[in-house]
């Protein structure tokens, strides 16, 4: 079951394990580390320096207990947070290109290949469509990522038109396929569904 706690700046989302909420600044840079390995940068290309930057504090933001701050970082881009330990699991974003918004994501090492990308990419969907009020978003994946394309179908996205060829933020250009989730209508949520704070009592 889904559980839905949002305020006017804030989106959660809440399983039995694990919260999707707007992420704040420790989030944020927590989300960023989770992708800054070898085999996350094979799939996501970023420059090089933005990798660099985070190796020093990587491990100390990969375990950072994370608090729920009041204000969003960035509207649309949203931590996954174990819910027992209050660490970064992973992030989903919507970022707009060319006049559609499209979606990626990223789990942290230790929560890859357990089915949590197509969980990931569901509650993606929600956000986007119940809370965004987004009808269509778009994602893509290199051919060669099964998982992430495995995850996209299980999650409900279905295939979609889309440039055979893309590049990467460090130049590389890959063979790309593209999907996408469309509902008939978009909704923005309203305030005062809000819950002081959304971790469980200890």
């Amino acid at each position: 079951m889904i559980r839905v706690a949002c305020s006017e700046q804030l989106h959660v989302l809440e399983a039995d394990e694990f919260v999707v909420r707007t992420s704040g600044d420790w989030a944020l840079k927590a989300a960023h580390a989770t992708a800054c390995d070898a085999d996350a940068q094979r799939w996501l290309g970023w420059q090089p320096e933005v990798v660099r930057s985070y190796e020093p504090l990587r491990n100390d933001l990969l375990n950072r207990v994370l608090d729920d701050g009041p204000e969003p970082a960035d509207p649309h881009h949203f931590a996954l947070v174990g819910k027992r330990d209050r660490r970064i699991m992973g992030f989903v974003v919507l970022a707009r290109q060319g006049g559609r918004f499209e979606m990626g994501g990223c789990l942290a090492p230790q929560y890859r290949g357990q089915g949590l990308g197509a969980q990931l990419f569901t509650f993606g969907a929600i956000l986007a469509h119940e809370h965004l009020g987004l009808s269509d978003i778009y994602a893509g994946a290199e051919v060669g990522n099964i998982a992430c394309r495995g995850s996209l179908l299980k999650a409900g996205f279905t295939p979609a038109n889309g440039p055979a060829q893309h590049t990467l933020p460090d130049g590389r250009v890959i063979s790309s396929l593209w999907f996408k989730s469309t509902v008939a209508r978009g909704f923005v949520c309203g305030p005062g569904r809000c819950r002081p704070r959304w971790w469980p009592a200890r």
